[in-house]
């Protein structure tokens, strides 16, 4: 006779069979580990998690990458309280230190967002003939290129 399998209440999520298949082994931990990068919005809130994402863990430190020398020194400044909200949100004490390090943000799947262009124009006929006034008083015609070069650039960037 054949033993029926009892109905599941609701269907488990993958990290608790995983923790289960995976109980006793070091791939336990790692596993636990991974946890950091899914609480890490809820954890530390949009505004610091659209500047800074852990980059690795490693013996209960946390490696986090953040955009810019100011927002490094806003979390060093917060370092404690990050510890705890991510401790929390993991359920345990994973997260010992943390060190920061200044580097590029960029998700996965994110677009990633294309550096400022200035606008460009022609200039006018004016524009152009107070440029070439300006460099026919140099009489140095590498400094005379480079300044009218200069002027040049400047005016096309204004609207």
């Amino acid at each position: 006779m054949t033993k029926k399998r009892l109905k599941m209440k609701r269907p488990a999520h993958l990290a608790e069979l995983l923790d289960v298949i995976f109980a006793g082994m070091p791939l336990q931990g790692r596993l636990r580990e991974g946890r950091i990068w899914q609480v890490w919005e809820e954890a530390v809130g949009p505004q610091i998690a659209s500047r800074a994402i852990p980059a690795s863990f490693r013996d209960g430190t946390l490696t986090i990458r953040v955009a810019g020398s100011a927002w490094m020194q806003q979390l060093s400044l917060l370092k404690g309280e990050i510890i705890s909200h991510l401790n929390d949100a993991c359920g345990e004490q994973l997260v010992r230190e943390i060190f920061l390090k200044q580097g590029s943000i960029i998700r996965e799947g994110a677009d990633r967002e294309e550096p400022f262009r200035p606008v460009s124009r022609e200039l006018t006929p004016e524009e152009s003939s107070w440029v070439e006034e300006q460099g026919g008083e140099v009489a140095d015609p590498e400094l005379r290129q480079a300044l009218e070069s200069l002027l040049t650039r400047h005016l096309r960037s204004l609207p």
